[in-house]
């Protein structure tokens, strides 16, 4: 041991006569709890407390107990739409809530479109249920008028057997379609092109309807665009939709024009993968070249532009003009249409066709070539030439 050691050691022991003192002991130091544990198990419980209070509003909404009054006398005017009706009911206290009520209308009762008009009386302490049943309920035996609008008919058509039943006037009907709001979600879809002959033809959906005699014209265009709803915009639909990239506006056009060039279901799939080829990027045909909508523009634009129409609004019509989709709709499509548009794969032809040509007996003819249609038109001139027809007919 070395002398430096040594004398540490030494140094370390008490002095003769004097008590050692204990050794001191550290303090151990008190971990800090950290509060970020307490606020996440406030948090928690705050959630926690505002969704079960929340829940027993939602309760209390629906099955009425937070509502006092014991009865309720509402006015729903003719044509109302679910927004309109839960709105009359919040005023006068039959619901809590305007917002809640659509959202159980629409996606729990599923009722809306099947409310009526006329004075009700309702009990709001018996629940939502008892309201939309009451609301659904017919207070009088009214007149009826039953309409078919057969697939394919445009909207002066539609107008026309409108004002046939008394309904309302062909032009009522077109300025209605064009200048009028109607409270559906879909609708935020379809543009205001004011180049389009009519903003909302396309989205009519043809059907048989049986309507009040005394409807109003906004109520009418309700139902229809309401059916379309139901039929067309459905999740399947809309998928298949997203997978072709259309828009829902670009599907109503294409269907219309498919229904238009058909003759029979069948055909529609044959006559959409004919499209579909030319619309394809890198398409050496680029433009639809669709008979159909010539004889609209000839039958319906050029008389309502007093046969004077601009070049603009032929262009935006006219598919031999325009490459893709004109404007607007010329037609309202049924459900085989929009299913034809949607999948063109369906088609019974052998292979990838560009053309094709009808003769008056509604037979098709298609082509992979241009040589090919040349030679097809012939064939359907040939059958024409037997009922006295020289050409086509479109």
């Amino acid at each position: 041991m070395g002398q430096y050691e040594a004398h540490r050691k030494r140094s370390q022991e008490p002095p003769e006569g004097e008590t050692p003192h204990p050794p001191r002991r550290r303090r151990k130091r008190r971990r800090r709890r950290s509060p970020v544990g307490l606020i996440l198990l406030c948090l928690v419980l705050a959630a926690g407390i505002a969704a079960g209070a929340g829940y027993f509003w939602y309760t209390g909404e629906v099955n009425g107990s937070r509502i006092q009054k014991e009865s309720v006398e509402v006015e729903i005017p003719q044509g109302s739409g679910t927004a309109g009706i839960a709105s009359i009911l919040e005023e006068a206290g039959a619901i809590g809530n305007a917002q809640v009520f659509r959202f159980y209308s629409k996606y729990v009762a599923k009722a809306d479109g099947t409310y009526q008009y006329g004075t009700f009386t309702l009990s709001p302490g018996e629940g939502y249920d008892s309201i939309i049943d009451d609301l659904q309920e017919v207070q009088q035996q009214l007149e009826t008028v039953t309409l078919t609008f057969p697939e394919g008919y445009n909207a002066f058509q539609m107008g026309d057997v409108l004002e046939k039943a008394g309904l309302c006037t062909r032009e009522e009907f077109i300025t209605a379609l064009n200048e009028h709001e109607f409270d559906l979600d879909f609708l935020d879809e379809v543009g205001s092109d004011p180049l389009k002959l009519v903003r909302l033809d396309g989205f009519l959906f043809p059907d048989t309807y049986e309507f009040y005699a005394d409807e109003d014209v906004d109520s009418v265009i309700l139902r229809m665009l309401r059916n379309f709803e139901n039929r067309i915009c459905t999740s399947e639909n809309r998928a298949a939709m997203e997978k072709a990239g259309y828009s829902l506006e670009e599907l109503a056009i294409f269907a219309s024009i498919i229904q238009k060039e058909s003759a029979s279901v069948e055909e529609m799939y044959n006559v959409s993968s004919v499209f579909t080829n030319r619309l394809a990027a890198g398409s050496q045909y680029p433009r639809l070249e669709s008979c159909t909508t010539n004889n609209y523009i000839n039958d319906y634009i050029r008389p309502a532009y007093d046969n004077n129409p601009t070049q603009e609004v032929l262009t935006a019509y006219d598919t031999y003009d325009r490459s893709g989709f004109p404007v607007g709709a010329i037609a309202n499509a049924g459900a085989d249409a929009f299913d034809a548009a949607l999948h063109p794969e369906k088609n019974t032809l052998d292979g990838e066709y560009y053309f094709f040509v009808t003769d008056v007996e509604y037979t098709h003819y298609y082509g992979r070539t241009y040589q090919e249609h040349l030679a097809n038109i012939e064939k359907a001139k040939v059958v024409n030439r037997r009922y006295g027809i020289e050409g086509l007919v479109s």
